[in-house]
């Protein structure tokens, strides 16, 4: 009996020293933790089968913490605590975004399942819960728990999120509702308002084809960013489809002079041209680019581009300026009409100009090479036969004729003698 009773002795001595020397371990962990030693707590994951749940979870979010991350070995740590018989809200949270790390969607949305059980309705899983959903593409699913958390929160990603899915499922009317109710509620120039005037912007230039809405949105924008290069070229597109042209050309000129002080991005630079016209056509789209050095590109200041509605390029006219061979002040617009190549003479230098060539007739079209021919012709003429000044011959002098010369004149005071007639009576005397 003694020699039993010694030896339970042991054996409670022994459980309690291992039961003290986990308690301390599992206390070093949480030290570690707390001073993020993570190198050090990630040594401690060869002894994780007698760790307890808790510090297999330490280990994992230790993992998860380091750079970069490690969710596969995070996970088995997250799996062994589970094990462990751990159940903790948190222990399912950081295991669903492990998985999440891993592209198990469905796994992490399942443990997110598990959080909402301890906390109903709770933002943070309902936010990571939506945006699983919708980086599936389970897009109705991700609507009905956006609008949810916007019902209970008062967030901005919510209300963002409603308005991009709307879109996506083309109820551009629903949309229309979150985005002019999101522009009033987000706060003016930063993130989430800045997305939501690019939304309006394109909503109402693309859809409702509301150019005036889309330009002032637009507006709105550059008086926050000024420098946005997409902002001024919209800027540009937008006034020339409402035809207000001083205003184009004005927005135009702003463009090249930015491009002439380098503060344009340098993809342009690289590019060599910038877009400046922007067309709805009934099978495309027409769109018109400024080169900003013609002489680097055959001359081309303006160019047209036909686009398919699959985005394929299917036609491209061109025209660049050169001097008028008669006359130096005055220009003459070298266009390019497919294969065809013309010379007109230019009276508008600018996009208008331009945009002109398109609607002139046929019948005042005439060939390049024509062009120039004639006008060689031309001078070749008269510097031939106008070669020296013709000298007029002089006629003879002719005897000056005076009036009524050679007629005969009466005086035109003489009184005419007067002629008396016969005497009757004499005559009958005879």
């Amino acid at each position: 009996m003694i020699i039993l009773s010694k030896m339970k002795s042991k054996l409670l001595a022994a459980l309690l020293l291992v039961s003290m020397n986990a308690a301390a371990q599992g206390s070093y962990i949480s030290r570690l933790w707390n001073t993020k030693s993570y190198d050090k707590i990630i040594e401690l994951a060869s002894k994780s089968e007698t760790l307890s749940g808790r510090d297999n979870m330490i280990i994992g979010r230790a993992f998860m913490a380091t750079s970069p991350s490690q969710p596969q070995q995070a996970l088995i740590h997250y799996d062994l605590a589970v094990q462990k018989r751990m159940n903790s809200e948190d222990l399912y949270f950081f295991r669903s975004q492990a998985l999440y790390e891993l592209k198990r969607l469905d796994a992490a949305l399942a443990d997110l399942e598990k959080c909402l059980e301890f906390r109903k309705d709770h933002q943070k899983y309902l936010l990571f819960k939506a945006a699983i959903e919708y980086e599936k593409g389970d897009i109705n699913a991700a609507y009905k728990s956006y609008f949810t958390i916007s019902e209970l929160y008062d967030k901005q990603t919510p209300f963002y999120m409603l308005a991009v899915i709307s879109l996506q499922r083309e109820n551009y009317y629903k949309a229309r509702e979150w985005i002019d109710a999101n522009v009033l509620r987000f706060e003016n120039g930063k993130d989430f308002w800045r997305m939501t005037s690019e939304q309006q912007v394109e909503l109402e230039w693309r859809i409702f084809k509301d150019h005036e809405k889309a330009l002032k949105s637009q507006e709105r924008l550059l008086t926050y960013f000024p420098d946005n290069a997409s902002y001024l070229i919209n800027r540009v597109c937008l006034n020339r489809i409402l035809h207000k042209d001083s205003t184009g050309v004005w927005a135009e000129n702003d463009l090249l002079k930015r491009y002439n002080e380098n503060n344009l991005p340098i993809e342009y630079y690289k590019k060599g041209s910038i877009k400046v016209g922007e067309y709805v056509r009934d099978r495309g789209v027409v769109e018109d680019y400024l080169t900003f050095r013609p002489g680097l590109f055959e001359n081309t200041k303006y160019a047209r581009f036909y686009i398919s509605e699959s985005g394929a390029i299917v036609g491209k006219h061109w025209a660049g300026l050169k001097d008028h061979p008669q006359d130096s002040t005055q220009k003459i617009w070298d266009f390019h009409r497919g294969d065809a190549r013309y010379a007109i003479p230019a009276s508008d230098t600018s996009y208008l100009g331009f945009t002109n060539l398109f609607k002139a007739p046929d019948s005042i079209l005439v060939s390049y090479d024509d062009f120039f021919i004639l006008q060689i012709d031309s001078n070749a003429v008269d510097s031939i036969e106008i070669s020296v000044p013709e000298m007029l011959k002089e006629a003879p002098m002719e005897p000056e004729i005076m009036p009524f010369e050679g007629i005969p004149t009466e005086d035109p005071m003489e009184i005419p003698e007067q002629i008396e007639p016969p005497d009757s009576t004499s005559i009958r005397e005879e």
